[in-house]
C-alpha cells in the first residue's frame, strides 16, 4: 500500500475545507488493497493509532488529539473504508475479513515494530485484527465501549443490532432515515456533549443515500449467531488479548444504551487494566475525552 496525495483526494479536501479548518492536522490518503483510506495525523514520535467504530469517522477523536501536544508522540487517526473520507463501498464489500486487511494495509504504512492502540466499538476488533495481521506489536492499549470478545454460545444479539438483521425496516431505518447518526443525542450521557456543528460534520460524509450503506453494513457484522462469518476473527483477537501483559486501561461510558453490558467482560480479558467509568454514553471521546486523555498520558506515559 502506498502513502499519497492523489488529486482525486486532494479535490475532495477542498470541498471539505470547512471541515478540515476544524481538524488542524497533516491529511493524507494511503492505497489499501486499492481503496483510498483517509487519514489524519498529529505531532512526531511514537505512532499510536486511533480507532473509530461504527456511525463515526477520525472526527471523533477531535477533541482528544487537541488536548494531547506531547512532543513524543504521533497520533494516526485513520477513517475506516466506508467512513469519513475514505472510499465508500458497497454494503456486500463490507465485511471483518475485508476490514482486517485493509487495516493490516494501512498498518503496514507505519514504519515502527512497536504501536499504541486506542480503541472503541468496532475500531476494538478491526484495529487488533489489522495489527495482528501486519505483524505489529502493540505496547499499550486503550480501551473504550466495544466488544473485543468473541460471543458464546446461546448468546442474544443487542437490540441494536437485532434491529439492524430485520428485512426492510433496517434498510428504511438505517438508508433513510440515516440512524443512527440521526440519532447521535439518544446514544449520549452527558447532555450537551454534541455541538449543532458536531452533528452536522459528524454526518457529513455519509449524507448522501448512495454513500451511506457503512453503518448498516457494519451493524449486521456483529455476529447473530454463532455461524456468522465474523466469529473466526473475533476468537483471534480475542485469544490476542488473553495473552497480552502489556499496558491497558478501560475507560468505559456507563451510559451506553447498546454495550453496557460489554464492560465486565473486557475487564476480565484484561485484568491488568484500571477501568475508569465515565457518565458518557456510547461515544466517550465525545463526551469524556479528558478521561480519556487521562489514560492515553498513563499507559503510553506521556509528559507534557
Amino acid at each position: 500500500s502506498t502513502r499519497k496525495e492523489s488529486s482525486a483526494a486532494s479535490d475532495v479536501y477542498k470541498r471539505q475545507e470547512w471541515i478540515l479548518r476544524r481538524l488542524p492536522y497533516n491529511h493524507y490518503s494511503i492505497n489499501v488493497n486499492g481503496k483510498n483510506m483517509h487519514v489524519m495525523e498529529k505531532g512526531k514520535g511514537k505512532p499510536i493509532v486511533l480507532v473509530h467504530g461504527n456511525p463515526m469517522w477520525g472526527y471523533l477523536y477531535k477533541k482528544v488529539l487537541d488536548q494531547i501536544n506531547s512532543s513524543e508522540v504521533r497520533l494516526i487517526v485513520p477513517d475506516l473504508i466506508g467512513f469519513g473520507f475514505s472510499d465508500k463501498i458497497g454494503i456486500n464489500e463490507h465485511s471483518l475479513e475485508a476490514h482486517t486487511e485493509w487495516m493490516a494495509s494501512f498498518f503496514k504504512t507505519i514504519k515502527e515494530e512497536s504501536i499504541g492502540l486506542v480503541i472503541h466499538d468496532w475500531g476494538g476488533m478491526i484495529g487488533v485484527a489489522g495489527a495482528m495481521r501486519a505483524g505489529k506489536k502493540i505496547d499499550g492499549l486503550v480501551i473504550m465501549n466495544t466488544s473485543v470478545t468473541a460471543p458464546k454460545d446461546g448468546f442474544t444479539p443487542t437490540w441494536f443490532h437485532s434491529l439492524s438483521q430485520l428485512p426492510v425496516i433496517s434498510d428504511l431505518l438505517f438508508r433513510v432515515f440515516n440512524f443512527p447518526l440521526s440519532a447521535l443525542k439518544k446514544f449520549e450521557g452527558i447532555p450537551g456533549s454534541y455541538s449543532r456543528e458536531d452533528l452536522k460534520i459528524y454526518k457529513y460524509p455519509l449524507r448522501k443515500f448512495k454513500d451511506n450503506v457503512g453503518p448498516l453494513a457494519l451493524a449486521r457484522m456483529v455476529p447473530n449467531n454463532m455461524e456468522h462469518p465474523s466469529i473466526p476473527i473475533e476468537k483471534e483477537v480475542e485469544e490476542f488479548l488473553k495473552s497480552y501483559k502489556g499496558p491497558a486501561e478501560i475507560v468505559w461510558g456507563v451510559n451506553d444504551p447498546v454495550m453496557w453490558k460489554l464492560r465486565r467482560r473486557t475487564e476480565r480479558l484484561l485484568p491488568q487494566a484500571k477501568t475508569v467509568k465515565t457518565d458518557a454514553g456510547h461515544f466517550v471521546q465525545q463526551e469524556s475525552p479528558e478521561k480519556v486523555v487521562e489514560s492515553i498520558k498513563k499507559v503510553f506515559k506521556l509528559d507534557e
